[in-house]
């Protein structure tokens, strides 16, 4: 049976409403200790410069200590209560998804013989640009960000010699607002361009059009972790080779050459574009604010990588493919294969979240179970980690520490490999809108040569470039100031950057 390491500091919280009153206290909420991190103690979370002196020591004869409050924690609040206790408060967001009718497009297993294999930022873009650029007729994409100027310019090209036609659904922002006046001018009537429903009261996902896909000429695909953006798909020069962790982001990718399963793609990607034309969408989502953080942290990390790792292409032994969509089946699918595992399961995410959702809870819950029963799991989460999700994840799940690490170096990925033998490919985020509410996708390889492929690359990085997550090794950003300089040893970055997407 689980145990909650915070319910006696749940109590006290609960009876010391006063402590929300304090000046500067923007919330309050367990924890555990910055000296002692198995010590469970109350944090004051403080907005902006109050002075430690002016709070209680302890409560109760339970420590108090006094943490800034993450830009997550001022954009979203901090976590409630009743988040740490266990219970599940939000329900469904009112989104308008509908799947498609499966006499027009169905989600299926499918036998596959041409596969490859790649992990960024090691040989991204030196895939991806050839496959784009082999388009001969069409180019069906689904995208969440592509800002990149080498993809732009790529793309561009393709639309100026006239041969291929464009069709692509986005998730505009900031990055991307000049993106359909760009393509109009190299593809013309060759383009069709729609923008992503993620926002507003008829909204059809809740807050992202997150998947990562490109169709050519139905006959093949491209279907990765990362967006078209310069951490995701950096240009990697010679000479660079044992210097990538400071070029781009970890991610998994693939490229599969298979008719069947390029046009289920194809035919998913039409019907969300057929979808988000029916809907009135605000013109972008508010903007984010960009974030800064010391410039030491993003310096090349100490490790060397003595080669990139290099594209496998797995040809002529067909592999079971399974394709996971959300909102459609990647939660339950997911749950299927942590509570099969009998080995071991890792991760590698950029962020964990704690769960909202009884679905998503099931799936927390599961892995917890899989810890206790002794399976060997670890867990890869990025520097963008909220600590008090971690936290949450430690103290009332029982994550333990020495399967729960953070990467030093950039991380986008969103993988799982599961007892040697499956491995999950895709764009799916480990929080409730990731597993259900957003569209996403990935794709569960039932190979164990495929899963050897993506093992050592899990490995290298667990080995090298991680700890054990703590809060010593969380770094909280900061709100940028809007057209205020940026102060010296410190970097600004976006708020996509840092939290990821």
């Amino acid at each position: 049976m689980e145990t909650n390491h915070f319910a006696q500091v749940i109590e006290v919280i609960k009876s010391h409403e006063e402590l929300y009153a304090l000046p500067g206290v923007f919330g309050v909420r367990p924890g555990f200790s910055t000296v002692n991190e198995t010590l469970p103690v109350i944090i004051l979370v403080l907005e902006g410069d109050s002075a430690a002196e002016n709070y209680p020591n302890s409560l109760d004869g339970w420590p108090v200590e006094t943490l800034p409050a993450s830009p997550l924690e001022l954009t979203f609040g901090v976590l409630p209560l009743s988040a740490w206790e266990g219970l599940l408060p939000e329900a469904a967001p009112a989104i308008h998804y509908k799947a498609p009718d499966p006499a027009r497009v169905a989600l299926v297993e499918m036998n596959v013989s041409d596969i490859n294999c790649h992990v960024g930022p090691d040989a991204g873009w030196s895939i991806l640009k050839p496959f784009l650029e082999g388009a001969k007729k069409t180019l069906t994409v689904a995208m969440y960000e592509f800002y990149a100027n080498h993809i732009k310019d790529t793309v561009n090209g393709i639309g100026d010699k006239g041969d291929v036609s464009l069709r692509m659904i986005l998730q505009v922002d900031k990055n991307d607002l000049n993106a359909e006046a760009m393509l109009t001018k190299s593809f013309g009537n060759k383009l069709e361009f729609v923008k992503a429903s993620v926002s507003g009261p008829n909204r059809i996902f809740n807050n992202s059009y997150h998947t990562k896909v490109a169709v050519r000429d139905s006959e093949s695909f491209w279907l990765s972790s990362g967006n078209w953006s310069p951490n995701s798909q950096p240009e990697i020069a010679p000479g660079n080779e044992q210097t990538l962790y400071k070029l781009g982001n970890r991610e998994w990718h693939v490229v599969i050459n298979d008719k069947p399963l390029a046009e289920m793609y194809e035919k998913f990607i039409l019907y969300d574009m057929e979808q988000a034309k029916s809907v009135q969408t605000p013109e972008f989502d508010p903007l984010m604010p960009d974030l800064l953080v010391p410039e030491d942290l993003l310096q090349e990390a100490v490790i060397l990588q003595p080669h990139p790792f290099e594209p496998t292409r797995f040809t002529g032994k067909p592999t079971k493919v399974k394709p996971l969509m959300s909102p459609d089946n990647y939660a339950v699918e997911i749950l299927k294969l942590i509570e099969a595992a009998e080995e071991k399961i890792y991760l590698q995410f950029s962020y964990i979240r704690q769960p909202s959702t009884a679905t998503f809870d099931k799936i927390i819950e599961a892995l917890s179970k899989k810890m206790a029963e002794g399976l060997d799991v670890k867990i890869i989460v990025g520097t963008n980690q909220d600590a008090a999700h971690s936290e949450l994840l430690i103290g009332t799940r029982n994550w333990k520490r020495a399967m729960f690490h953070q990467q030093s170096s950039k991380l986008h990925n969103k993988g799982i490999l599961i007892d040697g033998k499956i491995a999950v490919v895709g764009s799916n985020n480990w929080s409730s809108d990731g597993t259900q509410y957003n569209r996403d996708t990935s794709l569960v390889f039932f190979s164990e040569e495929i899963a050897a492929y993506y093992n050592e690359v899990f490995m290298f990085d667990w080995n090298n470039l991680t700890k054990e997550i703590s809060k010593k090794n969380t770094v909280t950003p900061v709100i940028a100031q809007e057209n205020a300089p940026v102060p010296p040893g410190m970097v600004k970055v976006s708020w996509g950057e840092w939290y990821g997407d």
